[in-house]
């Protein structure tokens, strides 16, 4: 009998504390991300739902004692039980109603052609273009979006024209870390994975959105922040806004559910940034361009010390890419007031990344001399 009072005294004083507060710090988190865009409102749901359950057996452990006073504690499990019931009607959301709020499915009849599919990597000069048609039915046999896959592709290498996926002939349609399947693995390079052909590349980036398909990220808006993470110094609200209109603009203007419910043609409503302002800003600048801002690439590094120095370069104009002058290769980006590139070394990991130039600069090195001679264009009359 003593070691049950003790029992009991230990968790009044202490265990009971401890999981109330873990609950209040639960519930109260879930408002947050779902702002952040960290969980939808269909899992928030579900989670305030688990989170009622383990307050109402909390509850029911105070019971026996309802009679004598210490209201506060009851208040707070009543709170937290409030809580779980109201998000309850969010997990009753129906998956078909949050994909029509602006989500972007994977799983859809074909929102391009096969023509054009294909004519888009031909006049993109993508290694890929001689595999369209394949890739193209490919992406169908899986039930999936080929035009979604396209903007996949065209975001992460420009068609595998520049970056690791072009300088390393990796052959990789969604620039995956690893393969999906041993029998696709053919190496890999720079922490990226490589394939023997793009079959296998496509083939393998399918199966991985069906992957999240059955994890509940069906849609692009979902997706993203998981495939392309912040920690990876990705931004997905610039890559989904990317993808939505490019998808968009191959479609004819209307980005569908692909799931029987009404077109949708517009932006998620809200997104939210963990980031400064400035940032934030630069990442919207970017996003109305259709290029995504990293703020951990020296090209964008450079753009905002450059701004805060009172020397804008303006917004983005393009993505950036490889070029090739006289054998040697240059990163380039070109913004609305000046270009910047970087020299590339032979060996490509030794190079200076934090070495960016500005096309104005070359210029004035480059321009003639004020004071030197002009040469005649009339010959002298003796």
């Amino acid at each position: 009998m003593m070691l049950h009072s003790a029992e009991r005294q230990w968790w009044r004083e202490r265990g009971e504390p401890v999981a109330l507060t873990g609950l209040a710090m639960a519930a109260l988190s879930l408002l947050p991300l779902v702002l952040l865009e960290l969980l939808t409102l269909a899992q928030a749901g579900r989670m305030a739902v688990l989170l009622a359950w383990a307050a109402a057996l909390l509850l029911l452990l105070r019971l026996p004692q309802l009679l004598r006073g210490e209201g506060r504690r009851l208040a707070l499990l009543a709170l937290v039980l409030a809580t779980g019931f109201t998000g309850a009607g969010l997990a009753a959301i129906p998956p078909a109603a949050e994909a029509q709020d602006g989500g972007l499915t994977f799983a859809a009849p074909p929102r391009i052609s096969q023509a054009n599919f294909s004519r888009i990597l031909t006049t993109a000069n993508s290694p890929a273009a001689p595999y369209g048609d394949d890739l193209y039915a490919i992406i169908v046999s899986y039930g999936l979006d080929p035009a979604v896959a396209l903007a996949f592709f065209q975001h992460e290498s420009q068609y595998c024209n520049t970056g690791a996926c072009a300088n390393n002939a990796l052959l990789n349609w969604g620039m995956l870390r690893r393969h999906i399947r041993p029998e696709r693995n053919a190496g890999s390079s720079g922490g990226f994975a490589r394939y023997a052909n793009w079959e296998d590349s496509v083939r393998d980036w399918c199966e991985l959105m069906l992957g999240y398909i059955r994890r509940g990220l069906d849609t692009v808006e979902k997706a993203i922040p998981v495939y392309a993470p912040t920690s990876d110094g990705n931004v997905p609200t610039a890559y989904i806004g990317a993808v939505r209109r490019q998808v968009a603009a191959w479609s004819g203007g209307s980005v569908g559910t692909g799931g029987g419910g009404a077109a949708v043609n517009r932006e998620p409503a809200l997104r939210a940034y963990s980031m400064p302002l400035d940032q934030a800003l630069l990442s919207e600048s970017f996003l109305a361009a259709s290029v995504e801002y990293r703020p951990t690439w020296a090209f964008h590094q450079y753009l905002l010390t450059e701004s805060q120095a009172g020397r804008p370069l303006g917004v983005p104009i393009d993505g950036s890419r490889v070029i090739n002058v006289n054998g040697q290769r240059f990163a380039v980006q070109v913004f609305a007031l000046d270009t910047l590139y970087t020299p590339i070394a032979a060996q490509e990991s030794e190079t200076n990344w934090s070495d960016v130039r500005r096309l104005s600069a070359l210029l004035q090195q480059t321009a003639p001399s004020a004071t030197a001679t002009p040469r005649p264009t009339l010959t002298p009359t003796p």
